[in-house]
C-alpha cells in the first residue's frame, strides 16, 4: 500500500508511521509511507500514487476537512481516514466521504482493523488477490489466472499464465465466493475458471488459452453455458 501520513504533530507523526509499517509487516504487506507535518505541504506535493491517507482534522491554516474536500476533486478514490482526538469533527468527515474516523486516543484496538479493511478494499479494487504460500503471502493479479483447481486437503492449485502452477491454502469455494462476481465461472466442483481465458465452451469442455480442455459439469452445462454467454455479451466491443 501507498500510504500518506498528515499531522501537525510531529512526534506523533513519527510514531504513528512507525505503528503502521509494524502492523504492515506483521501482515507481511508492502507498505510506503509519505509523511507530511501540514496541510500546506499535503496539497502541493503529488499524491497520485497514494492510495490510502491518514489525515488530522485540527491543523494550523488549512485544517483536514478542508484539505479532504480539496483532495476530493483530483483524486475521487482516494481513502482518506481521519485521525482526531475530537469526536465533534466526525459529521464533517463522513460528508467529505471518509473511509473511516480514528481517535488517536483508541489507536491501539481500531489502527489494525482500519488497515485490514483498507487492504481489503484496495485489494479488491485492483484487480488481485493475497494467497497463503507457506507461511508467506503473496500477490496474485486476477488477470494472470487462468483458472483455479480444488483439491481434497484443502488447498487450491492456482494455474497462470506464467509457467509454473502454485499451490496455496484454502478451500475453492472461499476463492469461488469472491472471485465469482470478477468474471469467474465454477465449471465443476473442481474447476473455477477466468472467463477471460475461456475461449468456448463446447461438448461439456472448456476450451481455455494456453491449457488443454477442461471438463465442465453436465448437470449444470446449460445454466454455466447461459452464464458465460451473458458475460461475454456484456464485455465492450473493442
Amino acid at each position: 500500500m501507498n500510504i500518506a501520513i498528515c499531522d501537525d504533530n510531529t512526534a506523533f507523526l513519527q510514531d504513528f508511521t512507525i505503528q503502521i509499517e509494524h502492523i504492515c509487516r506483521l501482515k507481511g504487506w508492502q507498505v510506503t509511507c509519505k509523511t507530511f507535518s501540514s496541510s500546506h505541504a499535503l496539497l502541493t506535493s503529488d499524491l497520485s500514487r497514494v492510495e490510502l491517507l491518514f489525515l488530522d482534522i485540527k491543523m494550523p491554516g488549512t485544517d483536514g476537512i478542508t484539505a479532504a474536500q480539496k483532495l476530493r476533486s483530483s483524486f475521487p478514490n482516494l481513502l482518506i481516514v481521519f485521525v482526531t482526538a475530537f469526536l465533534e469533527y466526525a459529521t464533517e468527515g463522513y460528508e467529505v466521504g471518509a473511509f473511516r474516523y480514528l481517535l488517536k486516543q483508541k489507536l491501539t484496538t481500531t489502527l489494525r482493523p482500519c488497515l485490514e479493511a483498507a487492504h481489503e478494499k484496495l485489494l479488491s479494487a485492483s484487480g488481485a488477490i493475497y494467497v497463503q504460500l507457506e507461511g508467506t503471502q503473496k500477490e496474485i493479479l486476477l488477470q494472470n489466472i487462468v483458472y483455479l483447481e480444488g483439491t481434497s486437503h484443502r488447498k487450491v492449485i492456482l494455474h497462470l499464465t506464467s509457467p509454473e502452477p502454485l499451490e496455496c491454502a484454502g478451500k475453492l469455494s472461499d476463492f469461488e465466493n469472491f472471485l465469482s462476481p470478477k468474471g469467474f465461472l465454477r465449471l465443476q466442483k473442481s474447476y473455477l475458471a477466468n472467463m477471460n481465458h475461456i475461449l468456448t465452451i463446447r461438448g461439456y469442455q472448456a476450451i481455455l488459452d494456453g491449457y488443454g480442455p477442461l471438463k465442465v459439469s453436465e448437470r449444470q452445462y446449460s445454466e454455466i453455458c447461459r452464464k458465460f454467454l451473458k458475460w461475454k455479451g456484456l464485455r465492450p466491443v473493442r
